[in-house]
């Protein structure tokens, strides 16, 4: 880094840009044209667009969707979330793929959102998602090794009576086609911005992460890791919720207003 700042333009302002925004998780576009703006009050559009790319083919800002950046400096407290697989979990997945085939999916559990829950959840459940033609299947393959724990689809009088009252309960759902995953120890495992959309999209199944305690989750992981914007709402739109997830958006205090929400 040190080698990279050395080499930085001087019309880049580069030192004085990052002591003003170093306590700022992110930035937005708007925010550094008015940086430039202030003391180049001349400065062209493309000049100022010039700078934006300069400094992220440098290496010093680091996108993190349309509009919004963060210095890399900062980038590396605000990294990408990587959840911890338990060995039963990777074996579940794993036992499922040997057997059955099949071409994508993922697996999780709701054990992971207490990281930015306020209330820990009473009863953490294993979820996973497969393609639709692949969900019966699916479940009677894992209802022969594990029984009375696992459920296909359930709705809410289900949870309320059945899986609530359940030890360590698998829930069986559909995987929508080209959800954000990524790859945790060669299991499929949902990025953080698919998480969320669950999370915010599916209240029956997960009851005990709404209302205030949403808030806090989506709050809490925004200011924990870095989270791509544009994958959230596209992720969204496949679920049908992307108006939805607009409106609840722009309420967070604390959730920078791009031009995504607009």
């Amino acid at each position: 880094m040190e080698e990279q700042e050395e080499s930085v333009p001087k019309t880049l302002n580069w030192l004085e840009l990052r002591n003003i925004f170093a306590q700022h998780p992110e930035l937005t576009r708007a925010q550094v044209f008015d940086f430039y703006r202030r003391r180049e009050p001349e400065a062209k559009q493309t000049t100022l667009d010039w700078r934006i790319y300069e400094l992220v083919s440098r290496g010093l800002l680091v996108s993190l969707g349309r509009g919004r950046y963060t210095l890399a400096s900062t980038a590396q407290k605000y990294s990408s979330y990587l959840p911890e697989l338990a060995s039963t979990e990777r074996n579940i997945w794993r036992a499922l793929v040997k057997e059955l085939q099949m071409p994508e999916g993922c697996l999780w559990s709701t054990a992971w959102a207490n990281e930015f829950s306020l209330h820990q959840a009473a009863r953490n459940f294993l979820i996973v998602e497969v393609p639709r033609d692949y969900v019966q299947a699916v479940f009677f393959a894992l209802k022969d090794r594990h029984s009375h724990r696992v459920f296909l689809r359930p709705d809410p009088e289900i949870l309320s009576y059945y899986v609530a009252e359940t030890d360590k309960p698998i829930i069986v759902t559909a995987f929508v086609r080209r959800a954000p995953v990524q790859q945790v120890k060669r299991v499929p495992v949902p990025r953080l911005e698919k998480m969320l959309v669950d999370l915010f999209s599916s209240p029956n199944l997960f009851a005990a992460y709404q209302g205030r305690e949403l808030e806090i989750i989506f709050s809490n992981a925004h200011r924990s890791y870095a989270l791509d914007e544009r994958t959230l709402l596209s992720y969204a739109q496949r679920r049908h919720k992307a108006p939805e997830l607009r409106r609840f958006l722009r309420q967070l205090p604390d959730w920078p207003h791009s031009i995504n929400l607009q």
